[in-house]
């Protein structure tokens, strides 16, 4: 089951906000100026039929996202690239553009202005990763006030990584043996809760016995630049597994409202 209980969804009472253009005018504010579409369409994006409005952004205007999300436009990283393998002994003019392109500031502001809310349910151990990334809010299912709908997250077992502290690799061989001893643990734990509660001990305390495969759930809410930002760094190979199928299902609906934007932000490619 595992994969199929971790579940992100677009919250139903707060729909996406913003647009790759938004971000962009946002930018040009300080300009006093603004931009338009260069194509312009409606089309179905989301399973329940709305209609939403998107387009395609200009040349320059997508070279200026380019320049907010990573301080260097694609025309420029390509003049990069090309200085470098001219010659051997442009080595040192290499390492000193290298160093100043990593040194150029990103102008995250513009990419603030769009906004997400998602409903999530996943195991304790997810959400006290997630709950780090700041400018994410967070409104969760609490155990001190509902005593049922118990589920635990059913895991495959996975080897320790090698050489490091944290990280996992592939499936352990001995995966059935320790789901079975885990089920039991877990099947004892809601005894226990269940018998606290039930003889008068309060649902904030007893919760305290519940192990951290405990399923929960949370609304979770913030702007474009919040949540790629964590998508960025819970997709990396590194990170937890469950983590990424969280940042995974929670990038795709970044793309689908920011396309240009949610790739430059969080891969630096469109």
């Amino acid at each position: 089951m595992s994969e199929d209980q971790i579940v992100v969804q677009l919250n139903p009472d707060v729909p996406p906000t913003g647009s790759d253009l938004g971000v962009v005018n946002a930018a040009r504010r300080s300009f006093g100026k603004r931009s338009e579409w260069d194509v312009f369409s409606k089309g179905e994006v989301y399973g329940d039929g709305t209609l939403v409005e998107y387009g395609q952004l200009k040349k320059k205007d997508k070279r200026l996202l380019e320049f907010l999300a990573r301080g260097m436009t694609a025309d420029d990283f390509e003049e990069f690239l090309l200085d470098t393998h001219d010659s051997f002994h442009l080595r040192e003019e290499y390492v000193n553009k290298l160093w100043q392109w990593r040194n150029t500031p990103t102008h995250d502001t513009p990419f603030n202005h769009g906004f997400f809310s998602f409903e999530v349910k996943a195991p304790i151990f997810v959400r006290a990763q997630l709950v780090k990334h700041d400018y994410l809010l967070l409104s969760e299912f609490s155990r001190r006030y509902i005593t049922d709908d118990v589920e635990f997250y059913e895991h495959l077992y996975r080897v320790a990584a090698e050489n490091k502290k944290q990280g996992s690799g592939g499936t352990h061989k001995d995966h059935e043996v320790a789901n079975g001893l885990v089920v039991k643990h877990n099947k004892q734990s809601i005894l226990l809760y269940n018998s606290l509660v039930d003889n008068g001990v309060s649902p904030e305390q007893a919760r305290g016995v519940l192990p951290q495969d405990l399923m929960t759930a949370w609304t979770w809410s913030g702007t474009l630049g919040a949540f790629a930002n964590m998508c960025k760094l819970r997709l990396h190979p590194e990170a937890q597994y469950e983590a990424r199928l969280v940042a995974q299902k929670v990038y795709e609906e970044l793309k689908k409202q920011f396309p240009v934007s949610a790739r430059l932000l969080v891969e630096g490619v469109v």
